[in-house]
């Protein structure tokens, strides 16, 4: 894990850029969600604080940390909750339509916004997969520009591909949970949650290549994401044990966001950035990976060549710290 972590932070400007777009896109969502939904998330935060949600999953986590857990107390506690929580939602009135408007409008942002989310990969691979082929750098923005053809092929194609899986996995764990809980009365909220993390770290490990694919290889976007699933296979342990530590750190983020935090804006930067930069390094491990899968040489940190324009700069860096010296 150390290569792409060089390999990342000799890209830290990259980084820098992604992140400020992620984090624009991110305030641009939430002002049109607020323009959109007028009163409506006030309502539901005074929802949220009248029937005690964040103390319930204060104490589900407290009693799974502390072995306490018991699931026929859960059910019956999580009933009543959903039960006070549709009472009290439907009489929240907004000005544009019921409730149910508010719901679909909601997840088309969402939709908008997990399309939008990914503009950035393209580019950002294009500097890396330059990077480690030529130790060479051209700017974000002409890559941003420049690949934008590219980049919506890929997000849209990326999105109908895993969107729905994400889709299963969250609905299919919640059904699993729910049906052993009716049946059996012993299973707990733990191996639940544990086969959901290990499914989507299944799928965000075989989607791994597709991305470097589509920028490495000269090939059709649906070509390159065919490339890429086959590719995966050769080292799919390797990515997978890498990615899953990576969405064990971010679940203890998010865990710690939600949980302790109460300040909604800090509890949102917390949640955030750490993971938008976790994000980009697990870039840098898939586009690493895929090099090693081809046996291509690459480079993973800065190496100045003699002769050339940045060796040079650095031997003229060099020169002033010793002149100041003097």
């Amino acid at each position: 894990m150390l290569k792409p972590l060089k390999l990342a932070s000799h890209n830290w400007k990259v980084l820098l850029k992604s992140l400020m777009y992620q984090a624009l896109l991110l305030a641009l969502v939430i002002a049109l969600g607020s323009m959109i939904f007028g009163n409506l998330f006030d309502e539901l935060f005074r929802l949220i604080r009248e029937n005690d949600i964040r103390d319930f999953l204060y104490n589900t986590v407290n009693s799974i940390f502390s072995a306490e857990f018991n699931s026929e107390q859960f059910a019956a506690e999580l009933g009543e909750m959903i039960a006070n929580m549709q009472q009290s939602i439907s009489s929240v009135r907004v000005p544009w339509g019921g409730v149910t408007v508010a719901y679909v409008l909601f997840i088309v942002i969402l939709v908008i916004y997990r399309l939008l989310v990914s503009l950035t990969d393209v580019a950002c691979d294009c500097q890396l997969e330059e990077f480690m082929t030529a130790n060479a750098e051209r700017p974000f923005t002409w890559f941003f520009i420049k690949k934008q053809g590219r980049t919506w092929e890929f997000v849209l194609l990326q999105t109908a591909l895993v969107l729905p899986l994400d889709i299963l996995i969250v609905s299919g764990s919640v059904g699993f949970y729910l049906m052993f809980l009716i049946a059996f009365n012993w299973w707990t909220i733990i191996p639940v949650a544990l086969i959901a993390l290990v499914f989507y770290v299944i799928r965000q490990s075989l989607f791994a290549f597709c991305l470097p694919a589509v920028v490495c290889e000269d090939l059709p976007t649906r070509k390159a994401y065919t490339t890429g699933l086959s590719k995966i296979m050769t080292r799919f342990w390797q990515v997978f044990w890498k990615t899953l530590v990576v969405m064990c750190i971010m679940v203890a983020i998010a865990v710690v966001s939600l949980m302790f935090i109460e300040n909604a804006i800090v509890s949102t930067i917390v949640l955030t950035v750490p993971n938008f930069i976790l994000f980009f390094y697990l870039k840098c491990v898939y586009i690493v990976e895929y090099f090693k899968a081809d046996n291509r040489p690459f480079f993973y940190k800065r190496v100045y060549i003699e002769g050339t324009d940045r060796h040079n700069r650095k031997l003229a860096r060099q020169a002033k710290r010793a002149n100041r010296k003097k």
